[in-house]
């Protein structure tokens, strides 16, 4: 998971609205918001039944909020039954034509399941912000609320920074729900024309610095692959955005079992489940050397293994 700047621990924070459709255009709110610092627009929607949902008033608000210096976060509302590719890619498009500075934030809005599980709306999750974080290279806001992300929602999400609504807590105060223990912004007020929001940051600049676009990382070295060895099979292998990997598979013995590329060589496989397996398992890698490894032990059960060390040790 990446790790953004910290929010600040003073108790300075940064006032800030979220606006979409139903605020209008600049016109209609930005005088009733009042004094501001930065806004959250909504884009898109990749809904369920296909619809490609763009705010009509999105740009509208892109552009005002530059043209006043204020600061900018765009986000997408989830659906964790579509795509999480096509999710990512149709925001972009949107976002990219309306224009993305450096400065810029992106949030994903995440608070329904469409009647998946809970470890799949979190895998969803982890595989959109973590598509958002490589292909614009910066740290996205996850955006939910206390019931969902404490139902399992937002499980192994904590390494985002988390922008919780609350409206039960006064501004700057929220419950912050597992897995977190800190909060970036809090969406405080609902009750209005308008949401209201405080930024956990000592100002707009310091905000944007740790939200916005991060240096190139270093191309990593890229591996030739002639014969890992190993004795599995039906495997299923994950990248990281450093350059390592991850390759798993059922082994000849009944468990699963690994190797790994740490950028310069191929480590030997060796058994990672502690029970037995059977089938294809699956591998979900993000940022700071976190992934999650799915398979269905010989019962039928699905067993979780997760790893915060590129794939070094499971537990």
């Amino acid at each position: 998971m990446p790790r953004a700047l910290a929010p600040s621990s003073s108790r300075r924070t940064v006032a800030g609205v979220d606006v979409s459709s139903f605020q209008g255009t600049p016109s209609d709110w930005s005088r009733s918001a009042g004094a501001f610092a930065w806004a959250a627009v909504k884009f898109t929607e990749l809904e369920p039944d296909g619809t490609r949902y763009v705010n009509p008033d999105a740009a509208a608000d892109w552009y005002w909020l530059k043209d006043n210096k204020k600061g900018r976060v765009a986000y997408l509302f989830g659906h964790p039954s579509v795509s999480a590719a096509d999710t990512v890619n149709f925001f972009l498009a949107e976002l990219r034509a309306a224009g993305l500075q450096d400065t810029d934030a992106v949030a994903l809005d995440l608070e329904v399941s469409d009647g998946t599980s809970a470890a799949h709306v979190a895998s969803w999750g982890a595989d959109v912000l973590s598509d958002l974080h490589s292909q614009i290279g910066r740290t996205p806001l996850l955006y939910t609320f206390i019931d969902f992300a404490e139902a399992g929602n937002c499980a192994h999400l904590d390494g985002y920074p988390l922008w919780i609504a609350d409206p039960s807590s006064s501004a700057g105060k929220p419950q912050v729900p597992s897995p977190w223990t800190s909060w970036a912004i809090h969406q405080y007020d609902i009750s209005g024309d308008i949401d209201r929001d405080v930024a956990n940051y000592v100002s707009q600049s310091a905000m944007f610095a740790a939200l916005g676009r991060t240096a190139e990382p270093t191309p990593p070295k890229e591996p030739t692959l002639v014969n890992l060895g190993g004795n599995a099979t039906a495997v299923a292998s994950a990248r990281w955005p450093d350059g390592r990997m991850v390759v798993a598979g059922l082994g000849a013995d009944g468990y699963i079992q690994s190797a790994r590329f740490d950028g310069n060589a191929w480590s030997d496989w060796g058994n990672i489940s502690p029970t037995k397996a059977k089938g294809t398992p699956s591998v979900i890698a993000w940022i700071d050397g976190n992934g999650v490894l799915f398979y269905i032990e010989e019962s039928g059960a699905v067993a979780e293994l997760t790893t915060r060390d590129h794939g070094t040790s499971w537990t």
